[in-house]
């Protein structure tokens, strides 16, 4: 058989016009390994900076780590389905193998034999993947405890998920609130006027900080500096501190009992966080 092959992983590359496609599949085949290790330390869908500044991007801890559980936990199923799927391959392979003993048609034979081949190339592909998925798994455990440490706790329980969750909308709202102003002239848009609105806080109000920050920056700007990322995280912080109770009154009005309802909470003996 006088037709090239390439192979990669390990199946043969099947083409027409073979004489047009050498000095591609040459170039292919001398770079394929130093781009096989280039491949091997990926192997997963973002990049750890990715992960940590855009996936686990909230403004309170707690909610980050809660989403950080999220990510772990969606990990971990993927990585179970992948290990499982290799042990399937694995199995699939010896049952080939066995066939191919006992096969006596050559045509037969080929076929088994493009199984087997299909087989190791899927197994090394999983492998890429799993190894992506514990690193993964690794950086946000990492990330899990080091927030933690950074609020002065061991663990939290759903009592502390949801004591944080005012201070959690409150930020978001203003942060959701600024960003829109920014895009339409210094105004709060109608969606996050709803927003303020349902965790009780006045729009005008909230309309008035905001547009406070903004007179702030432009300050900063006119004197040709540039203002920092702190100013608006502070800010946050001084909104959540300022409005909150908010949400609780809201919830007596509508007569309801509060934004806890404890009964129906999983508690354990963990330490308080200080949402200060």
């Amino acid at each position: 058989m006088n037709e090239p092959q390439l192979f990669i992983e390990s199946g043969a590359i099947q083409l027409t016009n073979i004489e047009q496609h050498l000095p591609m599949m040459k170039l292919i085949r001398e770079n394929l390994p130093a781009i096989n290790e280039g491949i091997s330390m990926f192997g997963k869908s973002q990049s750890a900076f990715m992960d940590n500044m855009l996936t686990v991007a909230h403004p309170t801890p707690i909610r980050n780590l809660r989403q950080i559980l999220s990510e772990i936990n969606r990990s971990m199923q993927a990585l179970r389905e992948a290990n499982f799927n290799i042990k399937r391959k694995e199995i699939e392979i010896k049952k080939y193998e066995r066939q191919l003993i006992n096969e006596r048609d050559d045509l037969e034979r080929e076929l088994i034999n493009v199984e087997i081949e299909d087989r190791i190339s899927g197994l090394e592909v999983g492998k890429n993947y799993i190894s992506g998925a514990i690193r993964k798994i690794t950086n946000y455990i990492t990330q899990y405890n080091s927030i933690l440490e950074s609020i002065g706790v061991s663990s939290f329980d759903e009592i502390d998920f949801e004591t944080e969750e005012e201070r959690y909308h409150i930020m978001t709202a203003f942060a959701q609130g600024l960003t829109a102003a920014r895009s339409h002239g210094g105004v709060v848009d109608e969606g996050n006027h709803i927003y303020f609105y349902q965790i009780g806080i006045n729009g005008a109000a909230a309309q008035a900080e905001i547009s406070g920050l903004l007179i702030l920056e432009r300050e900063y700007l006119k004197n040709g500096e540039t203002p920092p990322h702190a100013l608006v995280i502070q800010f946050l912080n001084n909104m959540a501190i300022k409005y909150r109770g908010c949400s609780r009154e809201y919830a007596k009005y509508k007569g309801m009992t509060g934004e806890i309802t404890e009964i129906a909470t999983i508690k354990k003996d963990l330490l308080e966080v200080v949402n200060d």
